[in-house]
């Protein structure tokens, strides 16, 4: 039980655990979905996969049970080695496999072994906490098109052109009207005064405001000598700014500009704690480095790109938090499949 516990609580922090002899659990970045089917709204999750090719130890799992048990490294390989064949054993008289918070391993109609995940555990650190939500549909409003005006509504023909003479004339009477009083008002002596003021055919002249002119005030002219700034001065300093016969002002001059530093081209490692390194190949392209990466990980072997020193990227076949392990893994790489392969400690 305390091996599945620790399983579970790498796979929050790493995208691969490998359990030695038996298989590595990988997982990947899936972005919030909506479920219209069940009609609900996922948060972002990490979803968890099985790969039964990924058996060599990179010893993640070992070293969670040096620490949280306070033992060596011996004793926590045999621990990790006896959950493992109990897994096994239990794989072959049941035929199937349940771990918690981790997923359940079953044997197919063809003996095949398939490993299904727990859905109910989310793996993403920065979705702790999210649950799935009801999707709520928004109800759309549908406004109706304006009938048709019954025909028995409509106004007849004859009487809407006779309207609309009547309103023509009403008009241009009430125009007539208007410009004969105009004209009246214009013609009278006595109103001569009132129907200037009111004639709306003429134009006038607003009245503009204008801002009362200030008297130029004469600035005194700036003596350059009385103080100027030293050219290769930094930090706060006691300067005379007011004279020379002034006290002294405390000044911040700034500080010297500092030398650029070169951006690191280093590339991060699978795990803080892995400082062991089995080195398989040094490659000046990084898409060659890539491309072995993926060769060597489709044979088993948790590979991954260390850093990049020299102008070359270094591929390790796996990292190590031990130097014990790393030398055991080194000895097996350098028999069976890479006589060069070679050791890196950081």
């Amino acid at each position: 039980m305390a091996i599945e516990r620790y399983l579970h609580d790498l796979l929050i922090e790493h995208d691969c655990v490998v359990v030695p002899d038996f298989g590595g659990f990988l997982t990947h970045y899936r972005p919030a979905r909506l479920d219209l089917q069940r009609r609900l709204v996922h948060p972002p999750s990490k979803d968890l996969s099985f790969n039964r090719k990924l058996v060599r130890q990179d010893g993640l799992l070992e070293d969670l049970v040096m620490r949280r048990e306070g033992t060596d490294f011996n004793t926590a390989k045999a621990r990790v080695e006896e959950e493992r064949r109990r897994w096994w054993r239990q794989l072959e008289q049941d035929g199937r496999l349940e771990l918690q918070r981790v997923g359940t391993f079953f044997r197919d109609a063809e003996g095949n072994l398939q490993f299904e995940p727990d859905r109910r555990v989310n793996f993403l650190k920065d979705a702790f906490g999210l649950r799935s939500v009801e999707a709520v549909p928004v109800p759309i409003t549908v406004v109706p098109a304006p009938s048709a005006v019954p025909a028995a509504e409509k106004e007849p023909v004859g009487e809407g052109r006779n309207r609309a003479w009547y309103l023509a004339a009403a008009a241009m009477a009430a125009i007539a009207v208007t410009a004969a009083t105009w004209y009246v008002i214009g013609l009278s002596p006595k109103a001569g005064p009132v129907a200037e003021s009111f004639d709306l055919f003429r134009g006038t002249d607003l009245a503009r405001y204008r801002m009362p002119e200030a008297p130029a005030m004469a600035m005194a002219p700036w003596d350059a000598l009385v103080w100027s700034p030293p050219n290769d001065g930094q930090g706060v300093q006691q300067l005379p700014i007011a004279g020379p016969d002034a006290p002294l002002v405390a000044v911040n001059l700034g500080q010297a500009p500092s030398k650029a530093v070169p951006e690191s081209t280093a590339v991060a490692t699978p795990s803080p704690s892995a400082r062991f390194h089995i080195i398989g190949g040094c490659f000046l392209e990084k898409e060659n480095a890539d491309r072995f990466v993926a060769e060597l990980q489709a044979k088993g072997f948790a590979a991954a790109l260390i850093d990049r020193k020299g102008g070359l990227y270094r591929v390790a076949y796996g990292s190590y938090p031990q130097r014990a392990m790393a030398l055991e893994a080194l000895a097996a790489v350098r028999k069976e499949i890479a006589p060069e392969a070679w050791l890196l400690a950081k």
